[in-house]
């Protein structure tokens, strides 16, 4: 539907609502009279008025319903409210009374259809239009505010594979009690219990606080199903949109390490570094690439890249060069470190130092 059809339809829905509103209003307090009086004719004119032109201010015919939260809520409260209060200064001034009863049930019954009425979408696209039989029912772990982030995006995705059916948490205040519309069935002891109960097919980690101790011990418990376990990327990339729930990838042997990263203490290291010569050995590798790279962090003078690739050095060479500029002088030393005659060599060329080992060896312990 186009934006110029969507509101002309919302235009025309608000004004049966008000028209209708402001009936059961008089209808309720004034059953024996003729509805057609100028009282019920002015208040049905005012709040139409009003209505519309508080709608526009406040955006009601701008917003995306399907994804309606407390914040649209507010805003139908403010212009509903606002509508029948200038609708009230209006009867104050052309009939000199205000029939506050009939308002105020006017107001209630206001607010209850316009409501309904936004809502109506966002609760029809959560529980038919997203509840696919060909999605992969999914459980997760946690029922935390990552935990309701994860199902609020895999409902609202339409062409995403899993669909959310039920919550795992191990706080106890929160068992039997419903998040986001999806229960939460109990601790991680139920895991088992509830992938073979809800036939669930695929389970999400989404505690980004969890420790690696116990992320092993909720990944033992899911691995006792037949159900695929993957884990949430960290909270602050999905709050900045740098990476969605889509992206969810499977646990690693890294992520279930017995301990937590070690913090290093920059403070001492850049002493150690800054503006110093480094040699690293074995520089074209997986490990010896990273420590350039941490290296290069601290800034130093010059940081020799030595290794016996050429194709591995000149490639890591290039990358820090294409990072860091001029600010660090890179230079290369192709030889094998088991050849002590070119190490010394090497050592006196560049005016080594031997604190450079040490460092290197506590920086990754």
């Amino acid at each position: 539907m186009s934006f110029k059809n969507r509101l002309f339809f919302l235009m025309g829905l608000d004004s049966v609502i008000i028209l209708t509103s402001i009936f059961i209003g008089n209808y309720i307090l004034l059953p024996n009279q003729n509805v057609l009086t100028t009282t019920l004719a002015i208040s049905a004119l005012s709040l139409f008025v009003f209505h519309h032109l508080l709608a526009y201010k406040y955006r009601l015919y701008h917003r995306v319903w399907e994804y309606a939260s407390v914040g649209e809520l507010i805003s139908i409260f403010r212009a509903v409210t606002l509508s029948i209060l200038l609708t009230a200064v209006v009867q104050l001034i052309v009939m000199q009374h205000i029939y506050m009863r009939t308002l105020l049930i006017t107001w209630m019954m206001h607010i209850l259809l316009i409501g309904g009425s936004r809502f109506a979408w966002r609760l029809f696209r959560d529980n038919y239009k997203n509840s696919s039989d060909k999605k992969k029912r999914a459980l997760i772990i946690g029922a935390g505010s990552a935990g309701a982030m994860v199902v609020r995006q895999l409902k609202h995705n339409e062409d995403g594979e899993l669909y959310p059916v039920a919550f795992i948490d191990d706080d106890i205040k929160k068992h039997n009690l419903s998040v986001m519309g999806l229960p939460v069935l109990g601790g991680k002891e139920v895991i088992e219990e509830t992938v073979e109960r809800l036939d669930i097919e695929n389970i999400i980690i989404a505690i980004p606080s969890l420790k690696k101790k116990e992320l092993n011990h909720i990944f033992t418990e899911c691995r006792k199903t037949k159900a695929q376990t993957k884990i949430l990327p960290l909270i602050e990339d999905l709050m900045v949109g740098n990476v969605s729930v889509s992206e969810m990838r499977d646990v690693k042997v890294e992520d279930l390490l017995g301990r937590d990263p070690i913090e290093l203490d920059t403070k001492n290291i850049s002493g150690y570094i800054e503006n110093e010569v480094v040699l690293v050995t074995g520089a074209g590798g997986s490990i010896g690439s990273e420590v350039c790279r941490q290296i290069s962090l601290f800034n130093p003078k010059t940081l020799v890249l030595l290794g016996h690739g050429e194709n591995s050095i000149h490639s890591i060479e290039l990358e820090l060069k294409g990072k860091y500029g001029e600010k660090i002088n890179y230079l290369t030393e192709i030889a094998d470190i088991q050849d002590r005659a070119k190490m010394f060599s090497v050592m006196e060329k560049h005016k080594l130092v031997l604190f450079s080992m040490p460092l290197l060896i506590n920086m990754y312990l």
